[in-house]
């Protein structure tokens, strides 16, 4: 008896210890493997990612139940108990679901914490990865992308610019990992071309103003979240070539590219570094002349680069060190034409676009952007008894942008935005404790921006002068969720600036290029300040994914592009020139609604500014100025999707409206119409995506801008019938670009696309309301096509 007592006593005791290993297997509705998968224990805070197999192991698991959810982008979120014996492994077999709706998608940006979606009372628009390697099929350029896929957003320039590219005609920060690209002290509207596609793993656009991320964001910000090391062996990864050519016209149209990434995880290490280069030929429109190469996407090179080093410190602790570059050189063999166009009293009007004859202009330096961008992350897990996550970043950015050559200069020159960037943002998550089913969730930090900025020429005069802004902005956000089935979100924030502004000389300048100069003014320099203090308030209803209707009110805050001030200044001190920032008031309401295949989601705003957010020509002084008049802005945005026989089939459609009025600052105010820089036309985009097998996929996708005729001409000094400067009408058209996968082999896919399949001849909205200045309005590329080749290990 006692010797049976005793080994009763060993294996109680060996069961009590024991654990278990959770293996499994992740595959998608095809039963193909899911690369990258996410499996997380809750309780215990240990994960797993899964292999090329779909493959995954977590070790350490004591007998009891667990949740564990699987996750990853572009599919649902499963969260499932599983139950463990603690003898031996247990295998687990899991299936994902293609997400349509996105509404249990991880977004990090309208909070600075991750929250689905579903939950967020504020529009949001994620493109996730899968979007971007199916439309990186059809081009390089992340506009266009983005013009397709966000509703809200201006469609491209057709140009290395993004100026005019609004988001529901306001100003937007764009960033990279939360790191802005683009300076308020100077923007040089070349933001939105800040990383390569293929190392994008989503992005997520905030719309509307907001008090998240503070100054440069009244219309909300671009946020691309870069590939992370994800990786479950010790090498992998891809590698991608592609061919150009413009079919329209092919003499030295051809151009080409190659992307290599690698990613592997070594013990408490894992590493991703990739980079591409890329190639552009001619650019002919579809009549096959030469595109106008200002801006242009001609004869250019293109090199970028991403690194990421991932260190797991402990169970609790990480720390990641990485970064980007971003490098575009335009050389091209050709100088431009102006555009032309004479306007009849009846404002009926002929434009003949600008172009490009093959020449060079003495001394002309290559065009392009040069940027980088140095990022180190530490992030602490369940501190203070398991109620908060800590994560702080430290991160440096640095640009260069080279303009074209201009005439508007006394002599002519090429101008060129430096900008230097340090900054530091500790931010806290902690989760209240409270009774009942009410969750309380509040974030808060302080971000401090250390931020130098110049304008001048190459032969170095300075246009705009040496500012050095340091800011400083604490922030609290609170999200507070009712019996699952609403969600309270308020926030403020408070921006306190002071900016250093050295002596200056302003350059003698011709905004219409009519040889007729501003004089010089001597500017005596000095320091001053800005400060605001911001709110927003959201509230959703959950409940019933029929209808998920949401309300919610925000401020934005931003310094309007100072440079543009500072450089058209007629008074002596810095003292003497009226600056002030903008203040935007955003209101919306939306909802989304899902029924079975389709999903429904549509959203009307109305947004208020204390001061415009674009330039006019002031004819008292001969130079653009930002605009001091109120603006009114409204619009709307409504999106369908739908699916059929088991996703097989894929369509979807979308509508933007927007439309805004200044309001005249003096007696009897008057309303009239905001110019094109500001407001876009209407866009309607629709696509349909055909998969007849599992290797076939092709898709079919239009854009199609409507007209904006708001603007009456007006007799100039010459007596001649003009329109002004970004209130000339727009004519709409449409593009259909049309593109096939087919996947030879398990890890070998080759993409055919054709863009502008219909041959439309063409000027983007930006060639139309910029003719006054005639040197921007250039014609589209004709029809053209890419030829992909991808392959992973």
């Amino acid at each position: 008896m006692k010797y049976c007592l005793t080994i009763v006593a060993i294996l109680f005791s060996i069961s009590a210890f024991s654990q278990s290993v959770l293996t499994g297997k992740i595959t998608d509705q095809k039963d193909q493997p899911l690369i990258g998968v996410s499996v997380y224990v809750q309780s215990l805070q240990k994960g797993a990612v899964s292999d090329h197999t779909g493959k995954f192991e977590i070790a350490g698991l004591d007998k009891g139940t667990y949740k564990v959810s699987f996750s990853m982008i572009g599919y649902l979120t499963e969260v499932v108990e599983i139950s463990v014996d603690g003898e031996g492994k247990l295998e687990w077999f899991q299936v994902l679901m293609e997400d349509l709706a996105n509404l249990n998608e991880i977004v990090v940006s309208a909070s600075r914490h991750s929250e689905f979606l579903s939950e967020i009372p504020a529009s949001v628009t994620v493109v996730n990865e899968k979007q971007l390697e199916d439309l990186s099929q059809s081009t390089s350029n992340i506009s266009e992308i983005l013009e397709f896929t966000v509703p809200g957003l201006g469609v491209s320039t057709g140009t290395f610019s993004n100026w005019g590219q609004t988001l529901r005609g306001r100003s937007l920060l764009v960033m990279v990992d939360g790191i802005p690209q683009s300076s308020p002290l100077r923007n040089g509207q070349l933001g939105i071309k800040s990383v390569s596609p293929l190392d994008i793993s989503r992005v997520e656009v905030i719309k509307g103003a907001t008090s998240i991320f503070g100054n440069g964001g009244n219309g909300g910000f671009i946020n691309y979240i870069t590939k992370r090391p994800n990786a479950s062996r010790k090498i992998e990864g891809t590698t991608s070539l592609w061919g150009t050519s413009n079919l329209a016209k092919t003499k030295d149209a051809l151009g080409y590219g190659v992307y290599q990434s690698l990613k592997g995880k070594l013990d408490k290490f894992s590493y991703l570094v990739s980079g591409s280069f890329e190639q552009t030929g001619n650019k002919y429109d579809a009549n096959g002349d030469v595109i106008l190469p200002t801006y242009g996407l001609d004869n250019t090179q293109i090199v970028t680069g991403l690194a990421k080093i991932d260190y797991q410190l402990s169970d609790k602790q990480s720390i990641t060190l990485g970064g980007n570059i971003y490098n575009s050189r335009q050389d091209t063999p050709f100088i431009p034409v102006p555009a032309s166009f004479e306007v009849q009293e009846n404002g009926d009007y002929t434009l003949t676009p600008g172009y490009g004859v093959e020449g060079s202009i003495e001394g002309e330096d290559p065009t392009g952007s040069k940027l980088i961008n140095g990022q180190l992350t530490y992030n602490y897990y369940s501190i203070f008894r398991g109620s908060t996550d800590f994560a702080t970043d430290l991160y440096y950015q640095n640009t260069k942008n080279v303009f074209f050559y201009s005439d508007k200069f006394e002599n002519g020159g090429q101008s060129v935005i430096n900008a230097e960037k340090f900054g530091i943002r500790p931010n806290f998550t902690s989760n209240i404790p409270t009774k009942g089913s009410t969750n309380i969730t509040l974030i808060y930090g302080l971000d401090l921006l250390n931020d130098k900025t110049n304008q001048g020429l190459l032969d170095g005069r300075l246009w705009v002068p040496n500012i050095d802004m340091f800011s400083w902005a604490p922030y609290l956000q609170s999200t507070v969720k009712f019996d699952q089935n609403w969600v309270l979100k308020v926030g403020m924030r408070y921006d306190d600036m002071r900016l250093n502004i050295d002596d200056y000389n302003t350059l003698p300048y011709s905004a219409l290029s009519d040889g007729n100069f501003t004089p010089s003014v001597a500017v005596e320099g000095g320091v001053i300040g800005f400060n605001n203090l911001s709110f927003n308030a959201g509230l959703r209803f959950i409940k019933h994914q029929e209808f998920i209707p949401y309300v919610s009110y925000s401020q934005g805050f931003s310094i309007s592009d100072l440079g543009s001030v500072l450089r058209s200044a007629t008074a002596s001190n810095i003292n003497d020139i009226q600056l002030e920032p903008a203040v935007t008031e955003n209101f919306e309401f939306g909802f989304t609604s899902m029924f079975n295949n389709f999903k429904l989601e549509a959203v009307g705003y109305y947004s208020t500014s204390n001061l415009g957010t674009g330039v006019v020509f002031d004819e008292s002084i001969n130079s653009f100025v930002p605009s001091k008049q109120p603006q009114n802005i409204y619009g709307a945005e409504v999106a369908l999707d739908y699916r059929a026989f088991d996703s097989k089939l894929l369509l979807g459609v979308s509508y933007s409206y927007v439309e805004g009025v200044n309001k005249s600052t003096g007696s009897g105010s008057t309303l009239t119409y905001l110019g094109g820089d500001v407001i876009n036309a209407p866009k309607l985009t629709a696509y349909v995506t055909y998969n007849p097998s599992d290797k076939i996929s092709t898709s079919l996708r239009m854009t199609s801008l409507g007209d904006r005729d708001r603007f009456d001409p007006y007799l100039d000094g010459a007596g001649n019938y003009t329109y002004r400067h970004t209130q000339f009408p727009v004519e709409g058209y449409t593009l259909v670009n049309w593109s096939a996968n087919y996947q030879m082999l398990e890890n070998l896919g080759l993409s055919l696309a054709i863009n502008n399949l219909l041959k439309e001849f063409y000027l983007p909205a930006r060639s139309q309301w910029a003719a006054p200045l005639k040197t921007f309005s250039g014609t589209g590329e004709g029809i053209n096509a890419k030829l992909s080749l991808q392959y992973n290990f």
